[in-house]
């Protein structure tokens, strides 16, 4: 049996990308800067900055890796019945919208929720980054 943030962390670890040197103290930020955001502008506004800030196919590491970041919490809000499962077909830009519309349908409570769904993800994002993306010494 393991516990909730046991698979999180999984998840987050498989999440992290490949970055090289030059990039890393940049990524390292932006996951540390996720769950403050989170806290002060909501998940919509949150996923919202994501999704304008993401490009799947592109070859820039950060918008990819922002990208994933969406993708994974729309994976989990399905996973975890907040989010209709149907949505994990739907490409780019077009999923965006439709979960931006779910989300602001939801009830206060469902979506109260997907926040705190989003925040244990994004705390495992910030202190793995923290620990993969270390800040070299010299």
């Amino acid at each position: 049996m393991h516990r909730l943030d046991q698979g999180m962390a999984t998840t987050a670890a498989e999440l992290l990308p490949e970055v090289p040197p030059e990039h890393a103290k940049e990524l390292r930020t932006r996951f540390r800067q996720l769950p403050v955001q989170l806290h002060t502008s909501g998940l919509a506004a949150t996923y919202a900055f994501l999704a304008a800030r993401s490009k799947a196919d592109d070859t820039d590491r950060l918008k990819r890796a922002y990208a994933e970041v969406a993708q994974l919490i729309r994976r989990r809000l399905a996973d975890q019945g907040l989010l209709p499962p149907g949505l994990r077909t739907v490409p780019a830009p077009e999923v965006h919208r439709k979960v931006l519309a779910e989300l602001g349908g939801m009830d206060t409570d469902r979506y109260a929720r997907a926040s705190a769904e989003t925040a244990l993800l994004f705390s495992w994002l910030r202190r793995l980054a923290d620990a993969v993306y270390a800040e070299e010494r010299t």
